[in-house]
This record gives structure tokens, C-alpha cells and sequence, in this order.
């Protein structure tokens, strides 16, 4: 496999994807819980819980940025998201437009996203459906969610997070899941477009823990080798 770098990232950028990516993402379209919490993990900026609290979802997002108020986060995002588009410009050959006809409109969804996400910060801030927080310690109780989502966050980052954290990442995500809940994690790749090779290990880690766990084919494109999301269901 080419090892060519994707995207050159130092440090955690602020991800910032739409409610409709999450559900490309992780086949949510028919599978989004009737009932109970939803918890979206280190979802900086993303949408995806303004999305759900408006469609009636008791939806939360947690991430440390959230210490920042709403001015300074839309502030972060839009610095982010031209520091993204540059590095995007640059390697568009790299990557797989499958999903977005063009980086104008990989750039504008996550405008849109951006916008949406600001725009219910700003309200809800302050009524703790965003959480300050960070894996591999969150601070809800156990049991609490239903559904908990982490995208391009874990895996993404594996020259920058060894294999201990990865473990208590997934095991705490599942500590704060019901029983018969999900966990879903996408991308499996890092920025060399590359499997996290020890997730056989992490696996089998999980499996001790009583988790059911599944790799699972996903029609979400953009990385080449980001095929596949992993489902862990709480047993």
C-alpha cells in the first residue's frame, strides 16, 4: 500500500461533519435508537446533536473545546476549516470524491455544519447538552446512552495515541453505554490510510468485556481504505 501521508495533522483538529455524514457514516438512516440518550464523542463542531435535538432526540456531544464560549468556538471552526481546505486543495488526487462532488462542496457542507453547530451552542451551552470532556475519562455516569458515536477521531490519530489509550477510549465509551446498546467508530484508518493494526487486539479486549463486536461495511467514502466502521454492542 501507498504510504504516502493523506493529510499532514499535528495535534487533534476540530471535526466538523453533518447530522447526513453520520448517517452515511454509520447507517444510521434505520438504525438511530426509538428511545434513549445519544452521546456524540470528541464532535467538536459537528452538527450531528443539533441535528437530533431538533428532530426531538435527547442528544448530547462532549469534547474539551466546549470550555470555549460560542464567539470563540465559531472563531476555532473557521480557522480550522480554512486551515482543512488548504491541506484538502492540495492532495485532492489522494482522495475518494464519492460522497462530495468537489472540495467546493466538501467545503460548504462543512459550512453549513459549522453554522448549525454555532447557532444551537450558542442556546444550549449552558444546559449541558455539550459537556466538557475528553476520552479516555467521560464524565457521565454508567449506563447512561443508548447510541454513543466517535468519528474521525480514535484511529484517525494512531501515530499520536498508542494502543493503551485506544483500549480505555473503547472500554470507557462503553463503561457510560446501556446494556444493549451501541458504540460505532469510524474511520478505522490514520492519515497514511492504513488499518490500525492492533485492532485484532482491542477486539478480543472488547470481547472479554462480554461486548459483542462487528467490523461493518459503510457506503461513506472520502479516505480510500475507510471502508468499514466498527460496532460494538454492550452485552
Amino acid at each position: 500500500m501507498n504510504n504516502e501521508t493523506l493529510y499532514d495533522q499535528q495535534g487533534v483538529a476540530m471535526t466538523c461533519r453533518s447530522f447526513k455524514e453520520y448517517c452515511r457514516m454509520f447507517l444510521l438512516e434505520d438504525e438511530l435508537p426509538r428511545h434513549g440518550k445519544v452521546l456524540d464523542v470528541a464532535s467538536g463542531a459537528s452538527s450531528f446533536t443539533a441535528e437530533l435535538c431538533e428532530r426531538g432526540y435527547e442528544a448530547y456531544a462532549c469534547d474539551p473545546l466546549y470550555k470555549l464560549t460560542p464567539n470563540a468556538m465559531q472563531k476555532h471552526g473557521l480557522a480550522e476549516h480554512e486551515l482543512a481546505s488548504a491541506k484538502l486543495s492540495a492532495k485532492q488526487h489522494a482522495f475518494v470524491w464519492k460522497d462530495y462532488a468537489s472540495l467546493q462542496e466538501h467545503d460548504e457542507l462543512r459550512q453549513a455544519s459549522l453554522q448549525q453547530f454555532i447557532a444551537h451552542y450558542r442556546n444550549n451551552s449552558a444546559h449541558s447538552r455539550y459537556v466538557v470532556g475528553a476520552l479516555p475519562k467521560l464524565p457521565f455516569p454508567d449506563h447512561t446512552f443508548e447510541l454513543v458515536c466517535c468519528n474521525h477521531f480514535l484511529f484517525l490519530y494512531q501515530e499520536q495515541f498508542d494502543e493503551n489509550f485506544h483500549l480505555e477510549a473503547l472500554l470507557e465509551m462503553l463503561r457510560v453505554t446501556k446494556q444493549g446498546g451501541r458504540i460505532v467508530v469510524y474511520p478505522l484508518v490514520g492519515f497514511r490510510n492504513e488499518i490500525y493494526p492492533k485492532l485484532p487486539l482491542l477486539i478480543e479486549r472488547l470481547q472479554e468485556q462480554h461486548a459483542e463486536v462487528r467490523l461493518r461495511s459503510t457506503t461513506f467514502r472520502f479516505l480510500p481504505a475507510a471502508d468499514r466502521f466498527l460496532e460494538i454492542i454492550k452485552r
